[in-house]
């Protein structure tokens, strides 16, 4: 097998972009001694508003390549799943599902997707990345405003967003993301499987459609084959973000072809929407219009 001389880092640290100036710039490094290379070279995460890839070059082959060969996947402890779920006391996210829902629903929403809390930020929370087998893939960090629901910021326009592994600093950490909510799904005899981008839209759309499966990517990059294999024989139906609906369809459209059962749907994107916005957007909007 081929070592590559370069890899893009696939760990969670971000830079600043040489573009567009966000904290989304995933650097490449040199395999070999897994040093980064020089600020340039590396991708935005960003794709749709500012899409910068400046890849290196293999200087004897011409190409690079930005895979590792594979390790082992590492898991985090359901007994530390379990105690951040019981810190929930204090819980940004929380305190909003109660603005939409009953406390019955929020409790049984809470309990369903195992939200947990971060005291790395004050009533941070955590989505758990659970698979079918409970076992606990990674625990992504993200801060929200307890009145609006929006994605909290620090004082430098930053978004706060960490993960479990990288807080508790554990060494030789191998992250393998699955999709959030996969421990959810269960045989194959279940309902439609609807998937979305942000775990928060999971988590609300899950009580105002409960008439399918919410599962959430992660990133408008988690919508692959890799993350989606474990749900391959289901019905599927995506809902993108506004302004990803033709990335997510010409995916889809390939998937197809190898198996999959992929409808996405172009509802968002025909709204007259912000570009970003979401399914929660939508249902949220409306159910405080009602009120």
């Amino acid at each position: 097998m081929n070592q590559y001389k370069y890899s893009l880092d696939k760990s969670s640290k971000k830079f600043t972009c040489p573009r567009c100036n966000k904290q989304s710039f995933v650097k490449y490094i040199e395999n070999a001694n897994n040093s980064y290379l020089e600020d340039e070279f590396g991708r935005c995460d960003r794709e749709t508003n500012c899409a910068y890839h400046n890849p290196p070059k293999n200087s004897k082959s011409g190409f690079f390549v930005c895979c590792k060969p594979k390790s082992e996947p590492s898991f985090h402890s359901l007994e530390l799943l379990e105690k951040s779920f019981l810190e929930n006391k204090e819980n940004n996210f929380i305190e909003f599902l109660k603005t939409l829902f009953t406390d019955a629903e929020v409790t049984e929403v809470v309990s369903k997707y195992f939200i947990g809390t971060s005291k790395h930020y004050k009533g941070a929370t955590i989505f758990w990345q659970i698979d079918k087998l409970e076992k606990v893939h990674a625990g992504k960090i993200l801060q929200y405003i307890p009145k609006t629901g929006k994605r909290a910021k620090s004082p430098d326009g930053k978004a706060l967003i960490n993960w479990v592994h990288s807080l508790n600093k554990i060494n030789g950490f191998n992250v393998d993301q699955c999709l959030f909510g996969l421990h959810l799904v269960q045989g194959n005899n279940q309902k439609t499987v609807a998937i979305v981008e942000s775990e928060k839209t999971a988590v609300i759309m899950s009580v105002f459609k409960p008439d399918y499966t919410w599962l959430a990517t992660g990133s408008k990059h988690g919508f692959k084959q890799s993350m989606l294999d474990p749900i391959k024989q289901l019905k599927i139906v995506a809902f993108p973000d506004k302004s990803e609906y033709e990335d997510w369809k010409q995916r889809a459209i390939e998937l197809n072809t190898k198996g999959f059962k992929i409808h996405v749907s172009d509802w968002i994107e025909k709204t007259d929407l912000d570009s970003g916005s979401d399914l929660a957007d939508v249902f949220i909007n409306e159910s405080k219009t009602i009120e």
